[in-house]
């Protein structure tokens, strides 16, 4: 959340502090500039998918954009390497999501600093 220039970082959770997953995508890119037999010219990318902001908890939102939490009984489907990763599957994912969302328990942490302390 933000005020005025002030961002309060915030801790994000499921009731009890069930586990609580979210919709990723990955690919394995290849780098052009290095030669093929290189040990990085395959690198690895990732993204966590976003969808329309909603608020958590008390309703406020923290950022723009909202990631997409998953359902544990979506888990398996998501994580099946035999499913085709087909924009259908996404938008369940995205639907699965919403009633996540309503329920998520926040509250403002400290901000790390650079300093180790």
């Amino acid at each position: 959340m933000t005020e005025g220039e002030l961002k309060t970082p915030h801790a994000i959770h499921l009731p009890g502090n069930e586990l609580m997953g979210f919709a990723g995508l990955y690919i394995w890119g290849s780098d052009k500039s290095l030669p093929e037999d290189h040990e990085a010219y395959w690198p690895l990318t990732a993204t966590i998918l976003t969808r329309e902001t909603v608020g958590i908890g008390n309703g406020r939102q923290l950022q723009e954009g909202t990631p997409v939490t998953l359902s544990p009984s979506f888990w398996d489907e998501w994580l099946d390497a035999d499913e085709e990763g087909v924009q259908s599957l996404v938008d369940a994912a995205v639907a699965a999501a919403t009633p996540i969302a309503e329920v998520l328990e926040r509250y403002p942490v400290e901000p790390l600093r650079g300093d180790g302390s």
